[in-house]
């Protein structure tokens, strides 16, 4: 995860779905919407802004993405982009530090990326833009051999020899860990000894460790193929993770409709793949930067972080991912590796949700009051762990229902079926 080459996908369309390499078919007269519910026909983006991002040695335009973020990896092969009229690459990355050098060196416009390295392309000042909201929630555990007597987090404290932990230092998993470490009153370095390998290396569960802490798709490595772990503890009580989609913000004051085709192509990525699944996470298999996967995790990719939650997921709440964020900026500025402060206000700046608004309109779709994970009267407040229950990837046996009574302001129609505002 360290490492900062990439490897340029060679073709935009290197996969395909079973229909074939080609764009979408256009809806035929009287159909109004694609079998997995984008309303037809297709907006093209308009010469003039082509015109600009050529004049800029943008286009194509570039997209710096990153394995196990959903929707990417199957939109680009469909065809949504080209679609619109747009000339779109993705290309490969193994981090997001090493995207926002290329985002720095001028090599991309826009990006997929954790809220770690996010942060510290606001905290440099890049002229950059959230559109929407990659894969919340995503898991990230603390994972012990099975035979370990360790049954919680809790259970560390006190224990002799200190217990030794893998870890990505500097990750949103380093983040997690501290702040179930100290929820249960204890500290790294006092309580717990952490050392920095990466994630493969991880997968083998060194010995003279006492566990690691993980992220998925790497946790589903352990537990379910490698079957060599057992979960004690998960981010969920005390962290919402998010991953973020960007653009540079000269696209949106240039050609904003150029911004709203890549955020309706990701959408409609994210559609398709609540549609076919089964193909959605073929799709994902074969691309570039998760070929390394085995085939049932790119399947989990799909149905867990794609499916598991209302499409709405993707939406920017403001005031909920900028509080939650602004946690994580206070804790990299402690820790002395952002030297600038970020608060909640400075978040929100960089939140755009007009395009995903407008997506929303197209597909009929009411603007929810709330994230799909929170329930209804959930005692809890963002920004004050330990967080009660709520909806993910622990307590949700099967993906949430969509759309029900008042989540629509217009017809819609998905996989043959009209759902009636």
């Amino acid at each position: 995860m360290r490492r900062r080459e990439f490897v340029r996908i060679a073709g935009i369309g290197l996969v395909g779905s079973a229909a074939g390499h080609n764009l979408p078919a256009l809806a035929q007269p009287g159909k109004g919407f694609t079998e997995w519910g984008w309303p037809q026909p297709y907006e093209p983006v308009s010469a003039a802004s082509i015109k600009w991002l050529q004049g800029k040695g943008w286009w194509p335009i570039r997209f710096g993405s990153q394995p196990g973020f959903t929707s990417m990896p199957v939109a680009v092969p469909k065809g949504f982009f080209k679609a619109r009229g747009l000339e779109f690459e993705a290309l490969p990355f193994l981090s997001g530090p090493a995207i926002n050098e290329a985002a720095v060196a001028g090599k991309i416009q826009g990006g997929l990326e954790g809220n770690f390295p996010f942060t510290s392309l606001m905290a440099n000042d890049m002229p950059v833009r959230c559109l929407a909201i990659l894969n919340p929630n995503a898991l990230h555990a603390t994972l012990v051999p099975p035979e370990s007597p360790l049954k919680s987090i809790a259970d560390l404290k006190g224990m002799s020899p200190t217990p030794a932990f893998g870890i990505v230092t500097g990750s949103s998993a380093e983040f997690y860990f501290n702040v179930a470490l100290q929820v249960h009153g204890m500290a790294p370095g006092k309580d717990v000894i952490l050392k920095n390998l990466r994630p493969p290396d991880m997968l083998i569960m060194p010995r003279g460790l006492t566990g690691v802490v993980q992220w998925s798709p790497w946790v589903w490595d352990h537990l379910y193929f490698r079957k060599n772990a057992k979960q004690i503890d998960s981010i969920y009580a005390y962290n919402f993770y998010m991953g973020n989609y960007w653009v540079r913000q000269e696209i949106i004051e240039n050609a904003p409709d150029v911004v709203q085709a890549v955020v309706d192509a990701f959408v409609e990525g994210i559609l398709y793949s609540r549609y076919d699944p089964r193909d959605a996470a073929r799709i994902t298999h074969e691309d570039v930067m998760h070929k390394s996967l085995a085939p049932e995790l790119s399947e989990r990719l799909v149905v867990r972080w794609n499916n598991l939650y209302k499409p709405t997921w993707c939406y920017v709440f403001k005031d909920f991912w900028a509080t939650e964020n602004a946690r994580v900026a206070a804790w990299l500025n402690e820790t002395g590796r952002l030297q600038k402060v970020i608060t909640a206000e400075t978040y929100k700046k960089f939140f755009e949700s007009r395009f995903l608004d407008k997506t929303f309109a197209k597909l009929g779709w009411k603007i929810p009051e709330r994230p799909p994970w929170i329930p209804a009267n959930w005692p809890g407040k963002v920004g004050q762990v330990p967080y009660p229950p709520y909806y993910n990837e622990d307590t949700l046996k099967e993906p949430q229902t969509f759309p029900e009574k008042g989540e629509l302001v217009k017809p819609w129609r998905f996989g043959g079926k009209t759902y009636e505002a």
